[in-house]
This record gives structure tokens, C-alpha cells and sequence, in this order.
């Protein structure tokens, strides 16, 4: 099943703790401390894969998460770093992080950090010092960041083959590429984009064949919105038209008229009109007149047999001289979302209904978190911190009072003076 647009939950790894440890050999009798730090947790990246063309394997598997860091130990030895986690994605793919785009994948193998893992905590050799040569506390190591991420497939090719439903797009393809798309004698044969790579001497193009449109298709009619955004990404629209049909004029203007009604910019794109199946008699009489009339309104065109291969040669050549003129396709515009976990910690506090006072901040909490309430050290630590950043001094404009109940995430403290 062609699925294009899914979401997932990622949460990198969290953060190895931190050992606290003192070195112990015999003829050492003093010796210092020695815990070494944990390692940090993996983090979480999308990767292009020229072998996928659907988002269908992430359909049933929502929550994707990373290896957390393993804790430091004895002797300054550090814990391992959780290993990454790759997700692959079809190129082509566009990723948004609360409702922002961070990634745009237009290449094989270009990656997007999506969730960064969190800081192995720091052991207790880490904090001796003149001042303090024999500290009894580590660092707990921190979280991985967590994401609802929004994936959305947009085809990501040279060329898109549109036209109404049988105007003989699956054909052609087959005829100029090693793809084999589904073709039959009834309307939407090709239910999702099939892409084909034509080869022509020594350059080449890719070439999506495309759902086919039908009236009203920029207002969610037949395969709709589904079609119209994938031609989005196209440089070049090879539009078909089906010279067997009792109107083919009105089958092309009435294409050009949904493109037209969903997006200004698609129907400025460049279009090469290509009259189809004219090995038939009824094509053949209509091919003239057909011609005349594109070529009034500044078109291209070109009248071709996908059956006989009448004039495919010269049609792949317009195609490719025509790409030698246009621009790559440009990046999406990324949102300069980083990673948030260096950033000073904001907060705010509010009054619970027990009276409490619950300090707030996302940062914040994470600082916290790596504090050990066990380890008195640390906690003498964590109160040089909060001073550090303003929080105590924040309590007393809110009028804290000596054993007034102070609450951060999941740790609850009394306020001493």
C-alpha cells in the first residue's frame, strides 16, 4: 500500500549516570575519587533511502527509541555511548517538529537530526577539587529528547506524467524505463506515483507516472489532493492527452484548470503536451487540429504512439533539453529548530490549591533531574544552582516561607532559609 503520510513518536536515549567511586589499591591508602562518567544516550536521525518509495513500514510502528548511555563505573572508566538510531524514509520526505519544518530529504543518504540524546551524567571525579577533594556525588545522566514528528512523502522526481485516467501514462512509462507499472483498460490503474529512470546516452532523468486526475480534483474529488501534491515536486509536467477521446481539447483544458484552481505555481510550471495513441484511426484524424490549437496557446507538442513507439525517441530528446534549461528543485524552507538542551533553563512558578509552589520550565527540570536527591553533596549542589539562576530569589517574591513544600517535576523539597 502506497501510504505518503504518517507520524511517529521518537525518544532519543537518555544519559548514563554518572559513577561515584574512590580508588582502591593496596599501598593507596588515600586514594581520590575515580568514577567515571556515563555515556550519552543515542540519538535519533531520518535517512533518505533511494530503496523506499512509501512511508508504509512506518505505518505500524509508532514509537521508535534509542539506546540509552551506559553509567560510568570505577577506575575513570566512562560508560559506552548508546548507538544511534537510523530511521530510513523515502527520499523526498518532508519532516515537521510542532508544526515546523526541520528536514527536507531530497537526496539518498542526506540524514536530519531529529531527536538528540541526552548528556552522559558527569562522575565524582570530575568535581575534586582544592575546595573539595573527596566529592560523594555524580551527575544522573540526562533524558533524550522526545518528538511527535509529522512525515509527508512528496514524489521527488524530473519529470511528472499527468493527464486524465487513460490517457496512457503507465504505458509510456514502460516503454521508456525499466518500471513496470499496472496497466489496464479502466480508470485509475496507477492508485500511487510509480517512478521510472529514463536513460538517454549519457544523461538521464527520472519520471514519476502520477494518479490521474479527474474534474474537481483540487477540491479532494477522485484522487485529488493525493495527486496534486506530488507533482508539486516535479521540474518539468508531461502532460497526455488522449487523442482517442471525443474531446481531447477539453480533457487538456480541463486539466490545466485544476492545476490552476489548486496552485498558481504548478501551473506555471513548464509543460510539454504529448498527444497519445496515435496508431489508432480516431487519433490519427484528430492529431492536426490538436496541434494547431496547443501550439497557439505557446505550448510545446508532440503526437506520440507509446504502442508502435512512433516519435518516443523525439519526445525523451524535448524532454531532456527542456531539463537542461530548468533549476534543480529547492529545499522546502527549514525552520531553525535546535536541539534545546544547551539553552539556559526558563521557568515559571505557580501556587498549587495544597499550597504548594510548583516550579515549571522544560529546561529546567532537565538540569534538575540529573541532581541525586541520595547524595547530600548533590543536593548542596542543586541549591547553588537554583540560586545560581534567579529560582530562590523568584520563591521570595512569590512569598515562600521557611517550611513551605517547593515542588520540581517528580521531587518535592522543604524551603529552608
Amino acid at each position: 500500500m502506497f501510504i505518503d503520510e504518517v507520524t511517529i513518536k521518537v525518544i532519543a536515549g537518555k544519559g548514563g549516570d554518572g559513577a561515584v567511586s574512590f580508588r582502591r589499591e593496596k599501598f593507596v591508602p588515600m586514594g581520590g575519587p575515580d568514577g567515571g562518567d556515563g555515556g550519552d544516550g543515542g540519538n535519533i536521525y531520518l535517512e533518505a533511502d533511494e530503496g523506499y518509495n512509501t512511508l508504509s513500514h512506518l505505518r505500524y510502528k509508532k514509537l521508535h527509541k534509542a539506546p540509552s548511555g551506559e553509567p560510568g563505573r570505577g577506575s575513570k572508566c566512562y560508560g559506552k555511548t548508546g548507538q544511534d538510531l537510523i530511521i530510513k524514509v523515502p527520499v523526498g520526505t518532508i519532516v515537521r517538529k510542532n508544526g515546523l519544518i526541520i528536514g527536507d530529504l531530497t537526496s539518498h543518504q542526506e540524514r536530519c537530526l531529529v531527536a538528540k540524546g541526552g548528556r552522559g551524567g558527569r562522575g565524582n571525579a570530575k568535581f575534586a577539587g582544592p575546595r573539595n577533594q573527596t566529592p560523594r556525588f555524580a551527575e544522573r545522566g540526562e533524558s533524550g529528547e522526545e518528538a511527535l514528528l509529522e512525515l509527508e512523502l512528496k514524489v521527488l522526481a524530473d519529470v511528472g506524467l499527468i493527464g486524465f485516467p487513460n490517457a496512457g501514462k503507465s504505458t509510456l512509462l514502460s516503454r521508456i524505463s525499466a518500471a513496470r507499472p499496472k496497466v489496464a483498460d479502466y480508470p485509475f490503474t496507477t492508485l500511487s506515483p510509480v517512478l521510472g529512470v529514463v536513460e538517454l546516452e549519457e544523461r538521464g532523468f527520472v519520471v514519476a507516472d502520477l494518479p490521474g486526475l479527474i474534474a474537481g480534483a483540487h477540491q479532494g474529488a477522485g484522487l485529488g489532493f493525493a495527486f496534486l501534491k506530488h507533482v508539486e515536486r516535479t521540474r518539468l509536467l508531461v502532460h497526455l492527452v488522449d487523442l482517442s477521446a471525443d474531446h481531447p481539447w477539453e480533457e487538456f483544458t480541463a486539466i490545466n484548470n485544476e492545476l490552476s484552481s489548486y496552485s498558481q505555481e504548478l501551473i506555471g510550471k513548464p509543460q510539454i503536451v504529448v498527444g497519445t495513441k496515435i496508431d489508432l484511426p480516431e487519433a490519427a484524424a484528430k492529431q492536426k487540429e490538436f496541434m494547431e490549437k496547443i501550439t497557439s496557446q505557446g505550448y510545446e507538442v508532440i503526437c506520440i504512439s507509446a504502442v508502435t513507439g512512433e516519435n518516443i525517441k523525439q519526445l525523451l530528446y524535448l524532454i531532456s533539453a527542456q531539463l537542461e534549461k530548468l533549476p534543480r528543485v529547492t529545499k522546502i524552507g527549514i525552520s531553525n529548530e535546535s536541539s534545546l538542551l544547551d539553552v539556559e533553563p526558563d521557568f515559571s512558578i505557580q501556587r498549587e490549591e495544597d499550597g504548594a509552589f510548583r516550579i515549571t520550565g522544560e529546561q529546567l527540570l532537565k538540569r534538575v533531574s540529573r541532581f541525586n536527591p541520595d547524595q547530600d553533596e548533590a543536593l548542596l549542589r542543586l541549591d547553588q544552582l537554583l540560586k545560581r539562576l534567579g529560582v530562590l530569589a523568584a520563591l521570595e517574591k512569590e512569598g515562600v516561607k521557611e517550611g513551605d513544600l517547593i515542588r520540581i517535576g517528580h521531587y518535592e523539597f522543604i524551603y529552608r532559609l
